[in-house]
């Protein structure tokens, strides 16, 4: 038997049954019985996590600020002669 706790930002439903197939898929592949193979995912708020002091809902939202600034600023016109 195997128990496998996985702790994730909460995603779609389809997500969620992929990353438990794949999961399970792994440990049959290792000689892990299917049927004997538990997967628990433990879904967290974006706000309720974080890295360097910084929640990653607030990180998230600057780099897409950020890659919003790039492509923006790739739309402008050259001022090569």
């Amino acid at each position: 038997m195997a128990i496998v706790r996985v702790e994730i930002a909460k995603r779609p439903q389809e997500q969620r049954d992929a990353i438990i197939a794949g999961i399970t898929e792994v440990l049959v592949q290792n000689g892990a019985k299917r049927e004997g193979v538990q997967v628990l995912l433990y879904e967290l708020e974006m706000t309720c996590w974080g890295r360097g002091g910084v929640t990653f809902d607030k990180i998230k939202k600057q780099q897409e600020a950020e890659a919003a600034a790039l492509v923006k600023d790739e739309k402008k016109p050259s001022k090569r002669k």
